[in-house]
């Protein structure tokens, strides 16, 4: 059985392309992802703007946070969220590696395989 891209790239060690796009892919966490896009916030901050439950918005903090997207760090009783720009820069080469039609061999063009279903 072929590997595909997204497989051969987490067996090389790059970004996991499918936990990225996991990450993005909810609603909610798409719109928490969106809202830390202008500026550092905490929990209690992202509550009231995105209108979700504290332990909702935690839930996605923590899920974006292990995809490498967001960081965190500690000051005075809270903790602060921002994206992460390192591993946003990483996930958008992986990504946009995959989605390269330049790295598409010839038989994967829409008519190039002439051997398939003959």
């Amino acid at each position: 059985m072929a590997m595909t891209r997204a497989a051969e790239m987490s067996a090389a060690g790059g970004t996991d392309v499918l936990v990225t796009l996991r990450a993005l892919a909810d609603p909610n966490r798409f719109r928490v992802f969106c809202a830390l896009r202008g500026r550092e916030r905490c929990v209690r901050d992202l509550v009231a703007s995105e209108q979700m439950a504290q332990p909702l918005v935690s839930h996605h903090l923590r899920v974006l946070e292990r995809a490498g997207l967001v960081t965190s760090r500690r000051a005075q009783s809270f903790t602060l969220y921002a994206l992460d720009p390192a591993g946003l820069a990483a996930a958008g080469a992986a990504l946009v590696d995959l989605l390269d039609p330049a790295s598409l061999t010839a038989i994967a063009h829409p008519g190039g395989n002439p051997d398939c279903c003959r």
